[in-house]
């Protein structure tokens, strides 16, 4: 048997019918206008990633700091690692002197058995938008400030070297920033007990 089923103009069933799934042109606009605002502050920050090549780079000074106050205390002779912010490279050395071409014997890197020299910026791999802002150590003495070239002696205690007198002075501070884009790590040096500090 057949029934007609008879809606009425106002009921619910009605109601449903006429409404149409959908979003209004405010609601797509006003959804357009957020992921606009979204991407406009992440992906810039996601392309750059100046914080984590920068990092790296103090990472990878602080590894070469350790390294040169260990092999001080394990060989029993100073080993000095000397900065260039015009080169942006640092080099680990023994007997520091001016009248050397690279102002001392560099130390032999364990593994490549070349000279332990360390470049950022132009021609480093993956770190080429990395600077090293500055490197300042200064000595006890004002005579001694500011100086480039950080050592550490046989018990790891630091000291600077001033090439224009060609003499060490014990450390007062130091404080080497490294830089990419426009996001900075601060690498600093205690006096005496020689700790590194990444800020």
């Amino acid at each position: 048997m057949y029934t007609k089923t008879v809606v009425r103009q106002g009921s619910a069933a009605a109601r449903r019918h006429r409404t149409r799934g959908g979003f209004t042109l405010v609601e797509i606009l006003a959804v357009v206008v957020i992921l606009g605002i979204a991407s406009a502050i992440i992906i810039p920050q996601i392309g750059t990633r100046d914080d984590m090549r920068a990092k790296a780079a103090a990472r990878m000074l602080v590894a070469d700091l350790i390294y040169a106050q260990n092999l001080a205390i394990s060989t029993g002779r100073v080993v000095y690692v000397r900065f260039d912010t015009t080169a942006n490279s640092y080099i680990l050395l023994t007997n520091p002197a001016t009248s050397k071409p690279k102002k001392g014997d560099p130390v032999a890197h364990p593994i490549t058995q070349t000279d332990y020299e360390t470049k950022f910026g132009t021609g480093s791999r993956g770190l080429q938008q990395v600077t090293i802002a500055s490197a300042v150590m200064n000595g006890v003495d004002t005579a001694y400030r500011p100086m480039y070239t950080v050592g550490f002696d046989e018990i790891g205690a630091p000291y600077v070297w001033s090439y224009d007198v060609d003499q060490p002075n014990d450390l007062y501070d130091g404080t080497i920033v490294i830089k990419s884009g426009t996001f900075e790590v601060k690498v600093t040096i205690s006096a005496a007990t020689g700790e590194i500090l990444v800020n």
